[in-house]
């Protein structure tokens, strides 16, 4: 990505995806309810800080 701002952005939901990482995480341990929409979540969070940190 070439947006310095947008970039910015991605590295800042880093820290935001590490925190769902370790919710999902936990919420699999207990098997909760939200598992499956935590996950989605991840994979989604994860590929769009990929493509702004390009």
């Amino acid at each position: 990505m070439r947006n310095e701002s947008a970039r910015r952005i991605g590295d800042e939901l880093k820290l935001i995806l590490e925190r769902l990482q370790v919710l999902a995480k936990e919420e699999r341990a207990r098997r909760g309810p939200d598992v499956e929409a935590m996950e989605i979540a991840v994979v989604n969070l994860d590929s769009a800080i990929e493509i702004l940190t390009e």
